[in-house]
């Protein structure tokens, strides 16, 4: 698999590219239950068995993971954060200090680029707290380059990833 696409975007794409996964947000996912079977009694599987339980192990096999979502006070949407949410088994119940911060350790060894494309009107605070966010998702997901961009509206941002 080439990208694991996951995004909100106003419309449903129906093809991708190139062997690239599309993974659309929209309805939102079962949030994480917090129940750590996927750490405990299925390790790198979610117990809740719906169409996202196998999106980490797409990870695991991807050159790269990107993210598009509408840019919510420097953040995901609700429908991006929940699939993010369910990424859980794709890491290790473990920390590690990096930079001086605690990140989970990895469960997999894939080398992936991290890529998020954020739309919608937002300000440069904005954008720096969208970017913070984004550095930590890499270390977490122990992805080894991240690129983030900005676009106005959804509509520049297709032309540019699809």
């Amino acid at each position: 698999m080439s990208r694991l696409i996951i995004y909100d975007l106003p419309e449903k794409l129906t093809t991708a590219e190139n062997g690239d996964m599309l993974f659309y947000a929209k309805p939102m996912v079962k949030p994480c239950m917090g129940c750590f079977a996927c750490w405990t009694k299925t390790p790198g599987e979610c117990a809740i068995a719906d169409r996202c339980r196998l999106i980490p192990s797409c990870c695991a096999k991807s050159e790269e993971m990107v993210l598009i979502s509408p840019i919510v006070y420097g953040g995901y949407s609700e429908n991006v954060k929940a699939v993010l949410d369910r990424f859980i088994p794709y890491v290790l119940p473990y920390f590690r200090i990096v930079n001086g911060e605690m990140h989970h350790k990895r469960r997999n060894k894939n080398k992936f680029k991290l890529t998020v494309c954020f739309y919608g009107e937002c300000d440069s605070e904005e954008k720096l707290i969208a970017e913070s966010l984004v550095k930590a998702n890499a270390i977490n997901f122990g992805a080894e380059s991240l690129e983030v961009k900005f676009y106005d509206g959804p509509e520049g941002l297709r032309r540019d990833v699809f």
